[in-house]
């Protein structure tokens, strides 16, 4: 049975990470889970909910950052389990999910990164379940798999590398799968749900950098830009329908 880390990074996340902490503690299963936090020098309380759960939390660090791809790979760094996975300081691990990922890795040895659905929430609504989108390992899509839902063998990073401090915008890991994808890392899709994310986040803030990163990681990676720029553009137009039905109210 592999062993999993877990890395929950935040910052000011006092109003939700008791909820994620919990989600995380909470997972039935027998295996052996090293649990860290990653927090980004908080200036509310959310270090002093961190530290009141003494022992139960592995393994925790406060201090400055350079960014959420400097967080993950501080907590990369962290971590000695066989899976790594992160899971935000707003979204919860829903029951069993850590059980049924290392399940698929024991049944399924070959597999290096492995990735699922996830149900997405504004509050307390429901607004949908987010899979990836249909051949979900083509580029041009720029959305090519939901990051919470993500496990990964700890020896990709030593293989392939951490994080690209570069990008900014929580579109990181778009250009690390790139990564992994081109050097022919053995990638697993899981159509369960594994997580519910509440909306919202750095990429949702920052969509349209995000979008504009995504392209720039084609270009690095040596993608066809014609493609990327179809695609690019595409998002723009569709993101901006969104936006004006949401100020309509339609």
């Amino acid at each position: 049975m592999p062993s999993i880390s877990l890395i929950t990074i935040c910052r000011n996340s006092s109003a939700t990470i008791r909820r994620t902490i919990e989600s995380v503690l909470a997972q039935e299963w027998k295996g052996t889970l090293e649990y860290i936090v990653v927090d980004g020098g908080s200036t509310d309380d959310t270090m002093e909910i961190v530290r009141s759960y003494g022992d139960r939390i592995s393994k925790w660090v406060s201090e400055p950052d350079r960014g959420i791809s400097d967080a993950f790979n501080k907590g990369i760094a962290l971590a000695t389990g066989d899976l790594v996975g992160f899971i935000n300081s707003d979204d919860m691990l829903l029951p069993g999910a850590l059980a049924r990922v290392s399940g698929y890795f024991e049944e399924h040895p070959e597999t290096e990164v492995l990735h699922a659905d996830l149900l997405l929430y504004d509050g307390e609504f429901l607004l949908k379940r987010l899979a990836p989108p249909r051949y979900w390992w083509l580029p041009w899509r720029m959305i090519l798999f939901n990051h919470p839902t993500c496990y990964v063998r700890r020896e990709l990073f030593d293989r392939f590398g951490l994080f690209d401090l570069s990008y900014r915008f929580s579109h990181m890991d778009f250009e690390l799968f790139l990564r992994w994808q081109k050097g022919g890392a053995e990638i697993r899709y899981l159509p369960e749900v594994l997580v519910r994310m509440q909306a919202g986040g750095a990429s949702g803030q920052h969509i349209y950098q995000g979008f504009s990163e995504n392209v720039r990681a084609l270009k690095a990676h040596g993608y066809n830009m014609p493609l990327a720029w179809l695609q690019f553009f595409a998002k723009h137009l569709a993101q901006r329908i969104l936006d004006l039905r949401g100020r309509l109210g339609i």
